[in-house]
């Protein structure tokens, strides 16, 4: 049973590394990319790309969502939130992916993983903390069948994280509670894949639950999707 996905953030780290296992994967049939620029990247019959202008992302991507089955999005500031008005991060992180979202859900995406952060919370005190739980309460609202949304801590191989941390930080793991453990971006992309093909098949095949179904995907969670 063969499935399309479509998926915001592609030239990011992680959604890099998502978008070449799709294509490696004989259960994905098509795979759409939304992206700001043109790539190039990854080049591959069953690839489209299309660029979007991000302000009116939902309009913009709804004709090229059409009959997806899957929308994953790996997309936000990350570490340069500190440096921006918190406008453009809310803007970042809530406004575009919800719109995704939202144009993803009209196609006919019954399954969507979200990519947030660990302690993700919209009553939290610190402020990135209670953006990213805003951002989950914004998808959350879009009602997917199955919404993952897999809160990572440091991830490793990042272009934006210190290399001296792949080795200092599985160093320190037993030390700290597991969801503060770092993550391989590999991994995480693993998990993302992963899980959304199984609530995929799930649904597709009558298994799921009646109801729609958030999941929560910390470290612990995700660990099983990509240790065998």
């Amino acid at each position: 049973m063969q499935y399309s996905v479509i998926l915001l953030g592609a030239t990011g780290n992680v959604g890099g590394r998502i978008a070449q296992l799709l294509i490696k994967n004989p259960l994905c049939k098509r795979v759409v990319l939304v992206t700001r620029r043109k790539t190039h990247a990854f080049a591959d019959p069953k690839v489209s790309e299309i660029v979007v202008n991000m302000d009116r992302l939902e309009e913009e991507v709804a004709p090229h969502a059409q009959g997806v089955d899957v929308a994953l999005a790996a997309f936000g500031v990350g570490k340069g939130s500190a440096r921006m008005p918190e406008d453009q991060v809310r803007k970042i992180e809530i406004t575009y992916p919800q719109a995704f979202c939202r144009a993803a859900k009209a196609g006919g995406a019954s399954v969507c993983g979200v990519m947030t952060a660990v302690g993700a919370d919209p009553e939290a005190r610190m402020k990135y903390a209670k953006i990213i739980g805003e951002k989950e309460k914004a998808v959350e609202s879009v009602k997917f069948d199955f919404l993952g949304l897999y809160r990572p801590a440091v991830i490793l191989g990042n272009s934006n994280t210190p290399g001296v941390l792949g080795y200092v930080m599985p160093l320190l793991d037993w030390a700290i509670p597991s969801k503060y453990h770092s993550i391989h971006k590999n991994d995480l992309a693993r998990a993302m894949v992963a899980q959304s093909q199984q609530a995929f098949l799930a649904i597709a095949q009558g298994n799921a639950p009646k109801n729609a179904t958030v999941k929560i995907l910390e470290y612990k969670e995700m660990k099983p999707f990509f240790i065998k």
